[in-house]
């Protein structure tokens, strides 16, 4: 066999371990999706029938309700928050020059080197202490801090890339700091701002860990419903809302790589 039969050989190898990685990281999502429309009142796989049952006891159930208003108001309490902070200090960490930098870049990623049953724990104890447990103010403030090292490190390899010659023109031409910063270096951080505030939403869609600590009866978001129902009962309607969670993040997602190309962040 000839070098060209090895070479041949070795793609298909790759080919075949690429493909099975695939379908061992899309299986799962087929088989939640796919249950989510089973006619039956169970998850079970493949569905007996076909029904839009769940998705409308979901959307219908006024405690469901209250849940996606809360998830909802988190993430546009939550994105804000962390791409004004997370995009200020991901700047000054990339560009700045300054004793300690390095340090402060670790302590501003740390959060995602701790386990985050660590991190929920000391937010528990802090919130006691301060009357923020059971509260929206104490949500937002846990989720920021979970989501706001995933901003940091978006918007770090957009200003990674930028070049200082273009701000050091803008200001030869006599615009302040400020008006370079508004107008030449914002633009150019778009994509890893788009990507960092992506990233914060669906972290904040997602989070269990922390939100299962510093929550209580009258803030249960979506993923905390989702944990503790499963905990009683198994039936599509969890898989209905996972998949309309799925759904709406796969569609931010497209639509913002279409227009500002967060692939290149990422």
């Amino acid at each position: 066999m000839g070098e060209r039969g090895y070479d041949r050989i070795v793609r298909l190898v790759a080919a075949a371990l690429a493909a099975l990685v695939f379908l061992f990281l899309i299986a799962p999502l087929v088989v939640l999706v796919t249950s989510s429309f089973n006619q039956a009142g169970s998850m079970a796989f493949p569905p007996s029938g076909l029904s839009l049952r769940w998705y409308a006891e979901v959307l219908g159930s006024p405690d469901w309700q209250v849940s996606f208003r809360l998830s909802g108001l988190l993430v546009l309490l939550v994105v804000p928050t962390t791409v004004v902070i997370g995009t200020l200090a991901a700047y000054g960490l990339t560009q700045g020059s300054f004793p300690g930098r390095r340090l402060l870049q670790g302590f501003a990623l740390s959060p995602l080197m701790v386990p985050e049953i660590i991190v929920a724990l000391g937010l528990l104890y802090y919130f006691h202490g301060v009357g923020l447990v059971n509260s929206v103010t104490g949500l937002w403030l846990a989720h920021s801090l979970v989501a706001l090292p995933f901003v940091v490190r978006a918007v770090m390899v957009s200003a990674a890339q930028l070049d200082p010659a273009l701000e050091r023109a803008a200001l030869s031409l006599g615009a302040g700091r400020v008006r370079v910063f508004l107008t030449v270096t914002l633009p150019l951080l778009r994509p890893g701002i788009l990507a960092g505030a992506i990233l914060a939403a669906v972290t904040s869609l997602g989070e269990v860990a922390v939100t299962a600590l510093v929550a209580g009866a009258n803030t249960t978001t979506v993923p905390l419903r989702i944990f503790s129902a499963v905990q009683y009962q198994l039936d599509p309607s969890m898989a209905a809302v996972s998949t309309l969670l799925m759904a709406a993040s796969v569609v931010v997602m497209v639509v913002a790589d279409r227009f500002a190309r967060i692939s290149e962040a990422l």
